[in-house]
Formats: C-alpha cells, structure tokens, sequence
C-alpha cells in the first residue's frame, strides 16, 4: 500500500527507479518489466510488448511522461510526440500503476 511519506520521498527519476523496483520485488510480481534509469530519465518496459513509459522531470521540477513505442517489438524503443505534464508525484505513479495494471491484464487474458 502506499502511504503519504513514500511520495514525499519521491523527488527525482532515480528516486522513483528505485521505489518501482522495490515495490516490484515485495509485490513478487510475475512480470518480466524492465525498469532502466540512466541520465535523469526513467524508462519502463515489458518483454514482449510494444509500448513503455518514458519519465523524467524537467528543468522547472515538472515531472514529463511519454509513451515510447517499439514499432518491430525489438526491444528499441522511440518517444512518441505526446507527454503528459504533471507536478504531482502521485499522479506519476498512478500513470505507472495503470500501465502494469494493463500489461499484467495483457498477459492474464492471453
């Protein structure tokens, strides 16, 4: 469960790799995601699936979430246009919530 004082501790890329990979691991999840922090920005992926997260927080402390899409399904993966903008950490990880909820979904129905 999330509590008020883990997103209060959740101010940088990093911060957030590090929260998602614990939670990942105390959650045993059953998924094959790969969550790659380097330079500042966080990207989120799933084996088998063509779609992750890319998140970094800009100059002005704003947190920047786009979709990055593998056309092949080939494991490399481009930035679409579109980002969503946000200040709130909370949001950030809902968005991030959402999109394993999706992908568990994805491999439950399969």
């Amino acid at each position: 469960m999330l509590r008020p004082e883990d997103v209060e501790k959740i101010l940088t890329t990093g911060d957030l790799s590090a929260y998602l990979k614990d939670m990942l691991k105390r959650e045993d999840r059953d998924l094959n995601l790969d969550i790659d922090f380097e330079s500042g920005e966080l990207f989120i992926n799933c084996k088998g699936f063509s779609n992750g997260l890319s998140i970094l927080v800009n100059t002005f402390g704003v947190w920047v979430i786009r979709e990055a899409i593998s056309k092949n399904n080939d494991g490399i993966f481009t930035q679409s246009k579109n980002s969503y903008k946000t200040e709130s950490t909370l949001t950030v990880i809902r968005a991030v919530a959402r999109w394993i909820h999706d992908i568990e979904a994805s491999v439950g129905g399969s």
